[in-house]
């Protein structure tokens, strides 16, 4: 006789399953010593003196321990199923219990397979036979998996068996047929429960209300609810959900505050609905609200409730807010998943954050979830924004060592970043690698290729890639021909942009907005008003309405002409037709102000503006100081270019345009420091920029990150390396994360400057667990120091990362090997 499974040290019911089952498998099981105990571990509350065969104590047990988990369901029934087999026949009827609830959890969580299973064992195996809880059951379970067609098959063997249906048939029928879309069906089943004899209950009821309110019926919903004496908590919580979906929120908020008046616990399913609603909403705040409500009430919401919370922050740039709900939900037992990641991922992103969106790599490894492609694709694209296409291409390269597929979006978003950098040659070349990687091609790849061909001065090149756009079976859009419509107006005028319209139309191809306005502003700059009329009357005729872009080319047009009575009527205009005026819609009126010496009336906008929420940028500021430099200088020698123009501003006309703003009752704040910051940066203007710091610091106004990283910058460009160093070390102290570019600036400088025994001091104080390790290998060793020259030193720093424990991927280290000269 071989030995006996042991009985597993863990009381985990998983684990005392998986030993029952292998107990089962020996010919003589029932001689195993651990099979009286077992019931009792299994269910401790399983009373030890059940008058019962211990087979069918051990199936009870079984049956009970599985109940809270679809996983053990899975794992009990054939354990069930194997000890009614092996039990002797006077003894199998006494499995009705345990199977009868087997078959209540199973249709619970619409197990229908592992419930099919059981009642075909009971149907060939009987005693016990199926009765009609068990039809039911089964029934419930395929209607609740919207496979009606088979219930109906069994409800009509349930028929011939000769079984009555009851009630609980009618409103499982009632859930299949809703679930299927035919509420109609379902509401006419639910109208002849009477008729049959049988009450129409509360499970009836939330039922339809349910169905009618996924179908948006939701006034149905509410007049069926209302034609309850005494509805209950479900009735409640189903018309919650659906006014929710229906964007009806408001009223939905007003039925869960019902519920708690009536003192019951509204469930986890109405607070999820509410939490969604409100992060529709954009109203994170209120969202994270109820979610706390829902942890203070006992609740456990689910993994896609918080992460909605989470997204609904990362979409408002509250990316401190999104974060600290993702250590709650941990704190809570609530996992993330890739999902909660991406959310993050995108949050950063779009913040310009890209290196804190990279950090997330390995914290979501970390915590059991691997990236997928969404992740790889949205860092991909974040890093390309961010103007760092190498380290894009050294993503793809990670996300093809993780085994994952790069798709259409990836290669999209790395065309699109060639085009833009002028790397129009690498962007074919790329392109025509992808049939060999198995990509098609779509609209927005040939699009991006066109436009960036049309812009390099390659318009005949651009129009081989239409032709290949057509025989790949992609319709050219209107996209597509805004680029050709550019390069024609550019190199030979508005009477070949309008003549490509006209073929536009002769094809049956409508013009977009887009493409009227590029001609437009070409006609605008010949001063062809009377053209500009009759156009601008075709587009709007056509169905094209005038967009903020078409808008605020005609203001800069009157601006120029210092027509500037027509360009605020156009402000207006924009404001009357329901289109948001932008940053640079302002700007432009903006600088036509101040262009005639109007500079009150320039601030009276600047002020305007933010009064709207429309956030001032950096040449909002500059328009304005240079109109001031234009005023101090006697002679019109101001050079024309952005750059020469910040060489020209001096700290008195920072002052004097503050003054103006103070006059005009608008205090400068942390945007406009920074926005200025910024521009002395550039030039590594450090005294400016440190006068500048003094007089926040009078104005009680806090260093931002921005800011931080704007000195670090400025002071690296002036080669007061130790200085920066004090900067990115106060950064840290206040809560900030250096940007990876400013250790780059800084390690690379203080080498070139001979200083490399601090630069490695600096390197191994730096808190580099806060960056990706891959991402710093990139940007600060391999791009930083390898390229210029310090590849001794790079090594040295990496063994410095290992030793701190912070080790990039082996993708990176084949990098490194590549990028690393052959020590001779």
């Amino acid at each position: 006789m071989g030995s006996s499974p042991a009985l597993p040290r863990s009381t985990n019911p998983a684990a005392l399953l998986a030993h029952l089952a292998a107990v089962l498998t020996s010919p003589d099981w029932f001689l195993n010593p651990s099979l009286p105990r077992l019931p009792a571990l299994l269910t401790p509350s399983l009373p030890e003196s059940l008058p019962v065969p211990l087979p069918v104590r051990l199936a009870a047990a079984a049956a009970r321990a599985a109940a809270p988990s679809r996983h053990l369901l899975a794992v009990a029934l054939p354990v069930v199923l194997r000890l009614h087999s092996l039990s002797p026949p006077p003894l199998r009827p006494l499995f009705d219990r345990p199977f009868a609830s087997l078959l209540a959890h199973l249709s619970r969580f619409a197990l229908a397979p592992l419930a099919l299973r059981l009642f075909a064992h009971m149907h060939r195996h009987a005693p016990p036979a199926p009765t009609a809880p068990t039809y039911n059951a089964v029934i419930r379970s395929l209607c609740r998996r919207a496979d009606l067609a088979r219930a109906l098959r069994y409800l009509s063997l349930m028929v011939r068996s000769g079984w009555r249906p009851d009630a609980y048939t009618f409103n499982s029928l009632i859930v299949g047929y809703c679930r299927t879309n035919q509420v109609d069906v379902a509401r006419d089943l639910f109208d002849k429960m009477p008729l049959r004899g049988f009450a129409q209950d509360v499970v009836s009821y939330a039922t339809l209300i349910e169905g009618l309110c996924e179908a948006g019926r939701i006034d149905e919903a509410v007049e069926l609810f209302g034609e309850m004496d005494q509805p209950d908590m479900h009735m409640y919580a189903a018309l919650v959900k659906g006014l929710c979906n229906a964007e009806r929120g408001e009223e939905g908020l007003l039925m869960l505050r019902r519920m708690k008046e009536l003192g019951w616990r509204p469930s986890t399913r109405a607070y999820a609905a509410v939490v969604d609603f409100r992060c529709r909403e954009r109203k994170a705040k209120e969202a994270e609200e109820m979610l706390q409500e829902m942890f203070e009430k006992g609740l456990a919401p689910c993994v896609v409730t918080c992460t909605a919370v989470i997204n609904a922050y990362c979409k408002e740039g509250r990316m401190s807010d999104a974060l600290r709900v993702l250590e709650l939900m941990k704190l809570r037992g609530c996992k993330p998943n890739v999902w909660t990641y991406n959310a993050l991922v995108q949050g950063f992103c779009n913040e310009g954050k890209v290196h804190k969106a990279m950090t997330l790599l390995n914290k979501m490894r970390a915590c059991g979830v691997n990236p997928d492609a969404v992740t790889y694709n949205l860092l991909i694209r974040g890093q390309c924004i961010d103007g760092h296409i190498e380290s894009a291409f050294r993503l793809l390269r990670l996300m093809e060592g993780d085994g994952l597929i790069a798709d259409q979006y990836t290669y999209n978003a790395l065309i699109n970043a060639l085009c833009k950098d002028g790397r129009t040659d690498q962007a074919c070349s790329l392109f025509d690698s992808l049939e060999t990687r198995g990509i098609k091609p779509n609209a927005v790849t040939f699009n991006s290729l066109i436009n960036g061909l049309c812009k390099s001065g390659k318009a005949d090149i651009a129009w081989k890639f239409l032709e290949k756009m057509v025989s790949a079976g992609c319709t050219p859009d209107t996209y597509t021909y805004s680029s050709f419509i550019e390069h024609l107006c550019k190199m030979k005028g508005s009477q070949e942009g309008l003549s490509f319209i006209g073929e536009m139309l002769q094809k049956d191809v409508k013009p977009s907005t887009v493409n009227y306005t590029i001609v437009i502003h070409k006609l605008l700059k010949e001063r062809n008003y009377g053209l500009v009329a009759r156009t601008w009357g075709e587009m709007v005729s056509s169905g094209c309405n005038p967009d903020v872009v078409t808008y605020t080319t005609s203001m800069r047009a009157y601006c120029i002409e210092g027509r500037l009575n027509e360009a605020e009527n156009v402000l207006m205009e924009m404001s009357k037709n329901g289109v948001t005026v932008d940053t640079m819609a302002y700007n432009t009126l903006m600088d036509g102000h101040a262009s005639i010496g109007q500079t009150d009336h320039a601030v009276s906008i600047l002020k305007q503006m933010t009064s709207v929420a429309s956030v001032p940028n950096q040449f909002t500021y500059f328009i304005l100081l240079r109109h001031l430099v234009r005023m101090r200088l006697v002679e019109d020698v101001l050079p024309l270019t952005p750059a020469g123009v910040w060489k020209a501003i001096e700290l008195t006309d920072v002052f004097g345009l503050f003054d103006v703003m103070k006059k005009n009752e608008f205090l400068p704040n942390s945007g406009t420091y920074s926005s200025i910051l910024e521009g002395f940066s550039e030039d590594g203007r450090t005294e400016e920029a440190t006068s500048l710091v003094s007089l926040m610091k009078e104005d009680s106004i806090s260093l931002n990150e921005d800011i931080y990283t704007a000195l670090v910058t400025c002071f690296c460009k002036s080669k007061r390396y130790l200085d920066a160093w004090v900067l990115v070390c106060s950064m840290i102290q206040h809560g900030f994360i250096p940007q990876l570019m400013s250790y780059q600036h800084l390690l690379s400088g203080l080498i070139c400057e001979g200083q490399t025994d601090k630069a490695k001091e600096i390197f191994m104080n730096s808190r580099w667990k806060d960056y990706s390790p891959d991402e710093i290998v990139w940007k600060v060793i391999i791009d930083g120091l390898i390229k210029k020259g310090h590849s001794d030193i790079s090594r040295e720093m990496i063994i410095m990362l290992e030793r701190m424990n912070c080790r990039p991927s082996h993708q990176t280290y084949a990098m490194l090997t590549e990028e690393l000269p052959d020590r001779e």
